[in-house]
């Protein structure tokens, strides 16, 4: 029987060692998972492999830049195209009008609690929308009636990351809200609504233009 000097076997060994090391190290990262946004998610060899992100959840952000114009058709009144100027409401903290002519028009009001929206220098709001919003979750519309209660309104969060276009661009990471009713309020970053539909989905209110 051939024998093996302890050279040959050394240098045999110190050959084969890294070869098991790299493939003990490939399957145990293609079976290794990882915890990522509260999801697990397995790893891959594969660098080519889709990740799954998860949707965003809203926290602010949603009223419309100042020194714009917003046109609407479908408008928020008929289904005429209607244009409004934001701008900033100095007697209003966190808040942004969109005004038709002078003091005719609509104030979004906004901070890390809610999102609101109503007619501008009066007491009506069409809703008060709670923070955050998060994907396939209920929030709440309050509604404040005169006699000083209130009303809520459960808001179900559609989505959070839904792509949507209209003739003012595409809009991406748009929150869409479901009502009981039917109805629903889509909101896009920077631009507050721009898009309304109704129980049928027909379109009521939507963004056309921005300048």
């Amino acid at each position: 029987m051939k024998r093996w000097s302890f050279t040959t076997l050394l240098i045999i060994v110190l050959t084969l060692l890294p070869i098991s090391q790299i493939e003990w190290n490939t399957e145990a990262e293609a079976s290794q998972t990882s915890k990522v946004n509260n999801e697990v998610i397995s790893k891959s060899a594969s660098p080519n492999k889709a990740v799954k992100e998860k949707a965003p959840v809203s926290n602010t952000g949603f009223m419309p830049k100042v020194n714009r114009s917003y046109t609407y058709k479908p408008s928020f009144e008929d289904a005429g195209p209607k244009t409004y100027t934001a701008s900033k409401n100095k007697s209003i903290e966190n808040s942004v009008e969109l005004l038709e002519d002078d003091f005719i028009g609509y104030t979004y009001i906004e901070d890390q609690q809610q999102l609101a929206l109503g007619v501008a220098y009066s007491d009506i709001f069409f809703f008060s929308l709670s923070y955050p919003m998060k994907e396939k979750t209920t929030i709440t519309d309050t509604d404040y009636l005169y006699d000083g209660t209130t009303e809520t309104t459960p808001v179900y969060v559609e989505s959070t990351s839904a792509t949507v276009k209209t003739k003012a661009g595409t809009f991406r990471n748009v929150v869409v809200l479901g009502y009981p009713n039917g109805s629903k309020i889509y909101l896009a970053k920077d631009h507050g609504i721009i898009r309304i539909t109704d129980f049928e989905g027909n379109i009521t209110t939507e963004l056309i233009s921005v300048k």
